[in-house]
């Protein structure tokens, strides 16, 4: 049965303290290929530098590694997402079809979807994963400071 499987994760880096709770989408492709965050980014870096290579150094991998993910990308589809043009006067370069400018578009709009749907449920979990602030040694003795000389009724 061929369908579209959504796996969502709470950001790691939130329960860290590291800012808030983001909603990070995994499509799952049946019979066995999936896109997610990366791979549209990947997509999104080739169509706006035209080239495999320069998506790769804009997010810090290889030719090699960008190369074997827009090759499973392309494997996913009915058609390719990427076309590439060898060499020639122009250099070659690379360049989304229009099912990949389909397929962005698609992901990014189930990504907006998604974050709106689950705003509220992802600040509670936030909220809860909060831990207070750790006061001071300092704040700590003055505070004990004022409670000894406050009266007591």
């Amino acid at each position: 049965m061929h369908g579209v499987v959504l796996q969502s994760r709470l950001n790691l880096a939130s329960c860290y303290g590291w800012g808030m709770a983001k909603l990070r989408l995994r499509v799952d492709l049946e019979p066995g290929g999936a896109i997610g965050p990366g791979k549209i980014e990947l997509l999104e870096r080739i169509d706006e530098l035209g080239s495999i290579a320069a998506a790769g150094r804009a997010m810090r991998m290889s030719y090699r590694r960008a190369w074997e993910l827009i090759d499973s990308i392309n494997q996913c589809f009915r058609e390719p997402l990427v076309s590439k043009q060898l060499g020639g006067p122009d250099g070659g370069g690379a360049k989304l079809t229009r099912l990949g400018r389909d397929v962005v578009r698609h992901y990014r709009a189930i990504e907006q979807k998604a974050a709106r749907a689950t705003a509220a449920h992802l600040a509670a979990l936030q909220a809860a994963g909060e831990k207070p602030a750790r006061r001071s040694a300092a704040a700590v003795a003055a505070d004990d400071s004022r409670r000894r000389m406050t009266p007591r009724s």
